[in-house]
């Protein structure tokens, strides 16, 4: 009966230990490269019919080398007679190899900001004496304040130049919405220019 119950044992195990032997081999471990990114950006856009030049900055992670997830902000550097605009969200990208020193992306931005800008407005003048008849409509320059929702899609090229250091050419356009006064005033196209730092 001893010698059935161990040969039984035996026949269960050989299965195993084959196994093990056929399913052995080296472990490759490899390192997946997720580096952080810090990047000041320049942009120069379509603002109001008229060119307008943004500076800001993003920065997030971008994992295995391929999906950016981070965040950024802009404002407005030439607004004059008290004109301003500001805004800045979450920004997700997806970025691609085009050789060994250039990566092509598509990322976006979506978040809220804040603009002020200046607009014509036609006012009644009353008649000296004469609160029943106006003078012909004078024109006077107001500035009109709004909050906005933000979503900027765009396209880039970026070469590394040193190890951790890349220049980075995109467009894209930047489109608001949620606006009361400005409606579509702030909408326009953009083009950047941006240092990233990656570690």
């Amino acid at each position: 009966m001893t010698r059935v119950v161990t040969v039984s044992a035996l026949l269960l195990l050989l299965p195993g230990a084959a196994l093990a032997q056929t399913t052995q081999g080296p472990l490759v471990l490899e390192r997946i490269e997720s580096p952080f990114v810090v990047a000041p950006d320049y942009k120069i856009t379509d603002l109001d019919g008229s060119t307008g030049q943004l500076a800001g900055a993003y920065g997030g992670r971008l994992f295995d080398k391929t999906l950016f997830v981070g965040g950024g902000y802009y404002w407005l550097v030439d607004g004059s007679g008290g004109e301003e605009m500001r805004y800045g969200g979450l920004i997700l990208g997806w970025s691609i190899p085009a050789g060994g020193a250039v990566r092509l992306s598509a990322r976006g931005l979506v978040g809220f900001g804040t603009a002020t800008l200046e607009t014509g407005v036609l006012t009644a003048v009353p008649r000296p004496h004469d609160r029943f008849t106006t003078l012909p409509g004078q024109s006077a320059r107001v500035l009109l304040r709004d909050d906005f929702f933000v979503f900027e899609p765009q396209l880039n090229a970026a070469l590394r130049v040193v190890p951790h250091v890349g220049v980075e050419l995109g467009g894209g356009y930047r489109i608001h919405g949620a606006t009361d006064a400005l409606e579509d005033r702030l909408n326009g196209v953009s083009g950047n220019v941006a240092v990233q730092l990656t570690w």
